[in-house]
C-alpha cells in the first residue's frame, strides 16, 4: 500500500521560510559515514565482467555500459568486446531476487531508446537463453552481467509493508535525513521531507538494512528548488526497537528540473560470501550515469565505481 503522502507530511517538522534562490545544481556527496575522509575506490570489479546492463524501455532492450570507465571512448563497444558479450551468457537481477539467463543478440541502437535526444551507451536486443527456449521472452529485470554469477539481495518496497512497518520506517529515514549537516547552505534548514522511495533488505548476518530517497522543496514560483537525498542505515535484526544508524548518503540540491537524483535498481553481491552492492542510476536531467555503492565489513558503503554520463541535448 501506498502510504509516503499521508504519513510523511506528519513527519516533516519544521516551519517554512523564506530562502534565496541557487543559481546551479550542488551535487554534495560524501563517500561514506565515519570515514577518514580518504577518496573511495572507483575501479570497476572484475568478477561482475566486462560490462553492467541495464533494462531498457521494454525486457528485450539492454543498454550496454563498459566496465572501464577510465578508458577513451567508454560510451562504445569494441569489436573485440563485442564478440566477448555476444558470446557470453548474461545474469539478469530485478529489485527482488528474480535471476534470469540471458543472451545478448546484435546491437539495436546507439542512441537512448527512449529519447532520440540523448547519446551514450549502445543498446542491444536480448533473449531469454532458458533451457527449452532459447530466443524467448523475458519477463521485467532492473540489471544485469555477462559472464558473472551475481547473486540478487531481495528488496521489500515500502509499498509492501504493513502500515506500521511503512510508518516506522519512513519516521527513521526521515530522523536520519533531518540530522545531516546542512551542506550548501540553509536554505532548505528547516523545511519537510517526503519519502519518495524506501526499500529494506538483509545488510548481512543479523544485520537489517535500508536504502531511502528522501525529497524537499521550495516553492518559487518561477524556478522551483529540490534537495534530494539518498541513504542507506543499518541495525541489529534481532532488535527491531533499535534505531537505524547511517551508514552511507548522498545529497544534491538545485533547479527542480535539473537536480541530480538517484534510482535505487538493485542490490546484489558479486560472489555468495561478497559483500552487498547497490546499482544506482544517476539522473542529472541532461544526462544519466550509473554507479555501485558497496557495503564492506565494517558496515560503512562506499561509491565504489561510476561510469561516463551519457548527454542529452
Amino acid at each position: 500500500m501506498i502510504v509516503c503522502a499521508a504519513l510523511l507530511a506528519a513527519i516533516g517538522c519544521e516551519n517554512r521560510r523564506s530562502t534565496p534562490a541557487i543559481d546551479s545544481s550542488v551535487p554534495l556527496r560524501p563517500a561514506t559515514v565515519g570515514s577518514s575522509g580518504a577518496p573511495a575506490a572507483t575501479t570497476w570489479d572484475a568478477r561482475l565482467g566486462p560490462v553492467l546492463l541495464v533494462s531498457g524501455s521494454s525486457p528485450d532492450l539492454a543498454t550496454v555500459i563498459i566496465g572501464d570507465s577510465s578508458r577513451a571512448g567508454a560510451d562504445t563497444v569494441t569489436e573485440r568486446e563485442a564478440i566477448a558479450i555476444r558470446s557470453s551468457p548474461a545474469v539478469l537481477i530485478g529489485r527482488g531476487d528474480s535471476v534470469q539467463v540471458a543472451i545478448l543478440q546484435e546491437v539495436h541502437s546507439a542512441k537512448g531508446e527512449e529519447d532520440a535526444e540523448c547519446t551514450g551507451w549502445p543498446a542491444w536486443r536480448i533473449t531469454s537463453a532458458r533451457r527449452g527456449q532459447p530466443g524467448g521472452a523475458l519477463a521485467g529485470w532492473a540489471v544485469g552481467f555477462v559472464g558473472a554469477t551475481v547473486l540478487p539481495i531481495r528488496m521489500d518496497s515500502i509499498e509492501s509493508l504493513s502500515r506500521v512497518d511503512s510508518a516506522r520506517l519512513a519516521a527513521d529515514a526521515t530522523r536520519l535525513a533531518s540530522a545531516l549537516p546542512a551542506s550548501g547552505g540553509e536554505r532548505f534548514t528547516g523545511l519537510p521531507f517526503t519519502v519518495t522511495s524506501l526499500w529494506r533488505f538483509r545488510a548481512g548476518p543479523g544485520v537489517e538494512g535500508v536504502v531511502a530517497n528522501l525529497v524537499r522543496h521550495i516553492n518559487q514560483e518561477a524556478r522551483p528548488l529540490e534537495e534530494r537525498t539518498l541513504i542507506i542505515a543499518e541495525r541489529d535484526s534481532s532488535r527491531r526497537d533499535e534505531r537505524f544508524n547511517l551508514a552511507y548518503y548522498d545529497r544534491s540540491q538545485g533547479a527542480e528540473e535539473t537536480v541530480e537524483s538517484r534510482e535505487v535498481l538493485a542490490l546484489a553481491r558479486a560472489t555468495p560470501d561478497a559483500q552487498p552492492m547497490l546499482v544506482l542510476g544517476r539522473d542529472y536531467g541532461d544526462g544519466m550515469a550509473y554507479a555501485l555503492v558497496q557495503r564492506d565489513p565494517s558496515g560503512r558503503w562506499r561509491e565504489k565505481w561510476r561510469s561516463p554520463r551519457g548527454h542529452c541535448k
